[in-house]
């Protein structure tokens, strides 16, 4: 699996990556690296990012399965 950072879409609705990191976690992170977590499971990650972005439509967007999300890449 490749690990690679993720670049902004062009969209700007979209304000939160999730996905997942190399060891099987599940991460939401800002795409302005401002906040972000590690979750044990998609629900909680996704309901962390849907929670921290306002409940806003398209502002949560996965990470392809073949990307290793990082809070710090």
């Amino acid at each position: 699996m490749q690990r690679s950072h993720i670049p902004p879409d062009g969209n700007a609705l979209h304000r939160f990556v999730v996905g997942r990191d190399g060891e099987g976690y599940w991460i939401a992170r800002d795409e302005e690296g401002l906040t972000g977590g590690v979750f044990a499971d998609r629900s909680s990650a996704v309901r962390f990012a849907t929670m921290e972005s306002g409940h806003r439509a398209g502002a949560i967007r996965f990470a392809p399965a073949s990307i290793r999300l990082s809070l710090f890449n």
